[in-house]
């Protein structure tokens, strides 16, 4: 129920698409403004940035009584509507993350040797490393949500597990027989001991940073690709 200019009392709804939540003890409407204003806007009234946020306001009858406005926590009743973390998921959804894109030395369908070493890596794009973002919006509220790889875990089907929290480096036959340095932003192991077909796993661990309703949160998520290779013994030949 809101006020007009004399008094007088009226329905309004809860929420409105362009004007955003009622708050009936201002009798306004208050919608977050996005993206916020500059940090040197007198209407943060000396606060910086982050710290609450700026609305909108829009007074049915009351139209001088709107306006930008600088709120600690949103106003009354604004926020009773998405569920912002929800939003985050579903903006994670949008973009389709993928596992990593595996290359492998030796390559896939080749056959590697016993004791030689074996590079792993992630091919980039944003999609398989990020950065990459998407946004969801519900009852006029926008969560805008970006992720980057943090991590890829690559077991190697031979009980050898390896954490490389960087995509790695292609092989080069520059490289000849030495083993893959972490050091060096490179990832692999030594070399498998045994001949036999192994199913290389990479399990990559995307972290999220989110924020949208005045509000903004981290979540974590994971995805998963797979390899074969085939290691056989060296075969020596005599005369």
């Amino acid at each position: 129920m809101a006020r007009d200019g004399s008094g007088g009392r009226f329905e309004v709804p809860c929420h409105d698409e362009e004007s955003g939540w009622f708050d009936a003890s201002s009798s306004c409407y208050w919608r977050l403004l996005e993206p916020p204003p500059a940090g040197d806007d007198p209407v943060w009234a000396g606060h910086a940035p982050g710290d609450g946020a700026v609305y909108n306001g829009q007074c049915p009858g009351q139209p001088l009584m709107g306006g930008l406005r600088w709120f600690q926590n949103p106003p009354p009743g604004y926020g009773s509507g998405p569920n912002l973390e929800a939003l985050a998921e579903e903006a994670v959804t949008k973009m389709r993350l993928l596992g990593a894109d595996i290359g492998i030395a030796p390559r896939q369908g080749g056959t590697g040797t016993v004791g030689v070493p074996v590079w792993v890596w992630n091919a980039p794009s944003p999609r398989t490393t990020g950065p990459t973002s998407a946004s969801a919006t519900a009852l006029g509220v926008t969560v805008t949500a970006t992720a980057t790889v943090q991590d890829v875990v690559w077991n190697f089907g031979n009980g050898t597990a390896l954490s490389c929290p960087f995509p790695g480096t292609p092989y080069s036959p520059a490289a000849g027989l030495t083993p893959p340095s972490r050091a060096n932003g490179q990832c692999g192991i030594t070399g498998y001991s045994r001949p036999g077909d192994y199913l290389v796993t990479a399990t990559t661990t995307w972290a999220v940073h989110w924020a949208g309703g005045g509000q903004q949160g981290d979540l974590t998520t994971t995805r998963s690709s797979q390899a074969p290779v085939t290691i056989a013994e060296l075969q020596v030949v005599g005369r």
